[in-house]
């Protein structure tokens, strides 16, 4: 199965100053409090255009020209946030990412052929990972697999899953529900101690 994502991970006062300065981001909440700002077509439309120029990383795939001044920028204040992508498929692939804090560029873009980079800027802004996992699996990253699952309805996978898992509610007559047939059961129980016990 493959994982393929643009995301800017934050929380409080980062992610915030970003949702101000660019009105086509939005927040998804991920686990532990932490939001992903998804890198939609529009968004990054946005930030190219106000990039007058700036140089995008080598070391990132998919990231807009200006993106490391957008975050600088919404950080300046306080907070950090990370950029994250990957790019998966049957096993192979990579990731880069790239962290800022404070106005500041606390890890500059990197690029990994396994794990790695992810996980770097993930603890450069604070993630904790919990026991057993990953940063990136601590907040949530594994359970979104695609930019569709970012979509407003949540993730596109889980939602199938959770349909296909749904008990199936028939409506035909003579279907007798289980616990009342349990119930019967009990009751004959109960009557016959009864007699038994009365005689």
């Amino acid at each position: 199965m493959g994982h393929s994502v643009q995301l800017i991970i934050g929380k409080g006062v980062g992610v915030q100053a970003f949702l101000r300065d660019w009105p086509m981001a939005r927040a998804v909440e991920l686990l532990s409090g932490w939001q992903a700002i998804p890198m939609s077509d529009d968004l990054l439309g946005e930030i190219e255009g106000q990039a007058a120029g700036a140089p995008c990383s080598a070391e990132l795939d998919m990231a807009p020209a200006g993106l490391e001044r957008a975050m600088a920028e919404a950080t300046r204040a306080g907070g950090a946030l990370a950029y994250v992508e990957t790019e998966y498929f049957g096993g192979t692939g990579g990731q880069s990412a790239m962290a800022f804090a404070d106005g500041r560029e606390t890890m500059a873009s990197q690029r990994s052929r396994g794990g790695g980079a992810i996980n770097e800027a993930l603890r450069g802004i604070g993630v904790l990972r919990e026991a057993g996992k990953d940063e990136f699996d601590t907040i949530g990253l594994g359970e979104r697999r695609t930019m569709a699952d970012y979509e407003p309805e949540g993730p596109v996978r889980l939602r199938r899953a959770t349909a296909e898992s749904a008990p199936q509610v028939t409506s035909e007559k003579g279907f007798v529900p289980l616990w009342l047939i349990a119930l019967l059961i009990v009751a004959v129980i109960a009557v016959g101690v009864f007699v038994a016990v009365a005689n």
